[in-house]
């Protein structure tokens, strides 16, 4: 009984301390990836905090460069009709953007000239308003862009309107964005000045995504200290200034985070643009809630151990140790009557030793979340291959933590590409073909003695692959590359039924010249159109062309399908000639020429898709290549593409040709239309009758040519007839309204203010008084 006491003991010892070094590994482990995650999701709450604000800030601007805002800022006041509807124009263009944007919540002009202020709904004289003298601050001294005013400022609404009114409950402030006009001006030479109200639940909203966003721990606080946004609204514009930790998060600037070295509490803090900053404070009780589900994990696995210790003990003991003892007391027993002896203890321990064992093979049941490495992956490699990283000491730690293994020295860059890309289906197909490619890359590579590689999708359509070398001289690598290059070929055409090109850049020593090898493996993939599909391309191949005739020869197969898209056909059969006869005297291989002729021909088809005539060339995509590889000479060659190229323009000539017919029945549409305005019964159902078309034919052609409804179309033409009845005759306003095909009167006032902004009685009126004037 004592020796399964002293091993159920000792296990107990053991579990605990294992758990004691989990849970302090665990918790240390949480810590830091609790800091990061928090830092991460405050740095992205202040970019939208600061794009809100930036949207804003843009709003403003272009108001300020509406026409119409220079006069009210610099021209006198005036009773004149022409004034006044310049001011509500600009009151009605100030209440849509404020409507369009919902995080500003009131807008102001003040004019110095004028010493008066305009909100979207009226204008003010500060002689006539006094509590609104605070604005005039702002032309006194220098103000930031984006400030804040707190109650002490005397900014009480009164009974203001909602435009002019300070905030909203006692304690709270404003939060202001003040431009003075001109834009270049400052406060002592500006004609006035525009102060934008932002509506402070907008930024407190978008504290909720925080983990502890609940917990009213999150501020946004200016360079003073004082609270400028929280969810508790009582908290806003008390200071922070007093506590233990300010002076430090006051002088900071950037992100990051401190302790507050008498609670515990981590304080996160993100600068915005604007010079504040956003603040969010976590407690060390908020922390050690989230130990609270490793802890208990941790405890329910160690009491899950200690019980199975338990049971196996007894269980052991029932079927080995009590037969045991039985035995050897029976020798006891027998040793005493005969000599006294006594018995040995070896079975013990060797039972003590099976055990141990059995419980010495407990694993850390420790769990770390990691980063993504593909990401991470594809973000060293670009910064490698745009020449981003250029030491290897100071990049190998970053390499090792994204899974990439490359020798210090001697590198050469592959570009790699898929064959006959136009056939394929979904885009992301390619992609997963790629993903497929880079893996393969990648296992050959490490299956190839003093090679070591990564691979990585650089775009929708190709990938890269870097290679490196245990060995230094250039022409053993270069070749090693090649055999590469092939190798990887034949796999991806044996096991992915594709083939690829791939483009080998330049053997350079140093790992700064990756991006050169990089670029040049570029410039040799570009070359594929001429040296044909599934093939590697170096640059000694590339190196026996004449670069100026075959950069010639891509020029005029531009100029080529600029005359396809323009339609003209005797210009594009010149240059079709012309761009064979530079390919002949570039001694471009009949394999080659193939292949200039198939892109020439995929370029074209994306011509045709874009012109809505892709549909009539997919089935010359199948059967073209066999048709050029069977051509005897350029000149049958020519004669396919020129077929092939004759069509195409045929078709586009054919396409814009019911474009123009479209264009000549919305014409007649709206011919009739101003013509037979009157007739109460004009409508799309009507027009469709007329012309014998569909409704909704008729309604979608005409929203395609003049981007707007027949029915608004019809709205703009009668309101305009109106208008010119109301001034030159004396007619009333529903003999109007039947004249110009209204059976509704309501329907006429309705359409005659939102075209002009006012009742036909008030447009009458005011045009008269302009009149006599």
């Amino acid at each position: 009984m004592k020796v399964q006491l002293i091993y159920i003991g000792l296990f107990v010892l053991i579990i605990g301390f294992l758990a004691a070094i989990n849970y302090t590994s665990s918790i240390r482990q949480l810590e830091r990836q609790v800091i990061e995650s928090n830092q991460n999701v405050l740095a992205q709450i202040s970019k939208r905090m600061d794009s809100m604000l930036q949207e804003v800030n843009l709003t403003a601007i272009n108001y300020l460069r509406m026409p119409g805002v220079q006069a009210f800022f610099e021209a006198p006041s005036s009773v004149s009709p022409s004034y006044l509807l310049s001011v509500s124009a600009l009151q009605d263009q100030l209440g849509s953007v404020m409507g369009a944007n919902f995080n500003m919540k009131s807008a102001m002009l003040y004019s110095r000239v004028k010493d008066e202020v305009m909100t979207a709904s009226d204008v003010y004289s500060l002689k006539e308003r006094q509590e609104l003298e605070w604005v005039r601050s702002f032309l006194d001294n220098k103000s930031p862009k984006w400030t804040a005013l707190g109650p002490e400022a005397g900014l009480s609404g009164g009974n203001a309107s909602s435009d002019t009114a300070a905030p909203d409950r006692p304690g709270q402030c404003q939060i202001l964005l003040v431009h003075y006009y001109p834009l270049n001006a400052g406060p002592v030479d500006s004609k006035g000045t525009a102060i934008i109200r932002i509506n402070e639940k907008s930024i407190s909203d978008l504290f909720a995504d925080l983990q502890f966003g609940g917990n009213d721990n999150v501020y946004l606080i200016d360079g003073s200290g004082r609270i400028l946004s929280h969810k508790n609204p009582g908290l806003i514009w008390q200071s922070m200034a007093d506590r233990s930790y300010s002076r430090e998060l006051l002088a900071r600037q950037g992100r990051g985070y401190l302790t507050d070295k008498g609670t515990g509490s981590l304080i996160f803090y993100d600068t915005s643009y604007t010079g504040w900053k956003l603040v969010y404070i976590v407690s060390e009780r908020q922390i050690s809630t989230l130990t609270l589900t490793v802890r208990y994990i941790l405890a329910g696995l160690a009491c899950a151990m200690v019980l199975v210790a338990i049971a196996a003990t007894l269980f052991i003991n029932r079927r080995w140790f009590a037969p045991m003892e039985r035995f050897v007391g029976k020798l006891e027993e027998m040793a005493d009557r005969r000599r006294g002896g006594q018995g040995g203890g070896g079975s013990y321990q060797e039972l003590e030793l099976e055990i141990r064992q059995v419980f010495t093979g407990y694993d850390d049941a420790e769990k770390r979340l990691h980063e993504s490495l593909p990401a991470r992956k594809l973000q060293i490699m670009f910064e490698l291959l745009t020449g981003a990283r250029t030491r290897y000491q100071a990049a190998e730690p970053l390499l090792e933590q994204a899974g990439i293994r490359l020798f210090p020295a001697h590198y050469t860059v592959l570009a790699m590409e898929f064959d006959y890309t136009a056939d394929w289906g979904k885009p992301g197909d390619m992609n997963l073909f790629l993903y497929g490619l880079c893996n393969v890359a990648e296992e050959i590579a490490s299956s190839l003695e003093g090679m070591k590689g990564a691979a990585v999708q650089m775009n929708g359509y190709q990938a890269v692959m870097v290679l490196s070398f245990a060995d230094s001289p250039e022409a053993r690598n270069l070749q090693a590359a090649r055999r590469f290059a092939e190798a990887l070929m034949n796999y991806i055409e044996a096991c992915f039924k594709r083939t690829i090109c791939v483009g080998i850049g330049g053997h350079y020593t140093d790992f700064a010249s990756i991006k050169t090898s990089y670029q040049e493996a570029l410039r040799m993939i570009s070359c594929k159109i001429l040296t044909g599909q599934n093939t590697n391309i170096t640059q000694d191949e590339v190196g026996n062309w004449d670069n100026r005739r075959v950069v010639e020869v891509f020029e005029t197969a531009d100029t080529l399908l600029e005359a396809v898209r323009r339609t003209e056909a005797e210009r594009a059969e010149e240059l079709l000639e012309e761009l064979f006869a530079q390919a002949k005297r570039c001694r471009l291989s009949k394999e080659m020429m193939v292949q200039l002729c198939l892109q020439l021909f995929l370029r074209t088809l994306q011509t045709a898709e874009d012109a809505g005539v892709g549909e009539l060339f997919r089935a010359e995509h199948k059967t073209l290549p066999g048709i050029l590889e069977h051509c005897g000479s350029l000149k049958e060659m020519r004669e396919a593409v020129s077929v092939v190229t004759a069509q195409l323009i045929a078709a586009l000539q054919e396409k814009r040709s019911s474009r123009r017919k479209s264009a000549e029945l919305v014409e007649s549409v709206m011919a009739y239309a101003a013509k037979h305005y009157n007739q109460s019964d004009l409508s799309v159902n009507f027009l469709a009758e007329r012309y014998g078309l569909t409704p909704n034919y008729v309604s979608k052609l005409f929203k395609d040519y003049t981007q707007c409804n027949f029915v608004d179309y019809l709205a703009r033409v009668r309101a305009k007839e109106a208008a010119r009845l109301l001034l030159s005759t004396p007619l009333k306003l529903d003999e109007i309204a039947l004249q110009i095909g209204y059976t509704n009167f309501s329907s006429f006032l309705r359409n005659f203010k939102k075209h002009y902004g006012m009742t036909p009685t008030e447009y009458r009126q005011m045009h008269r008084a302009d009149t006599e004037l």
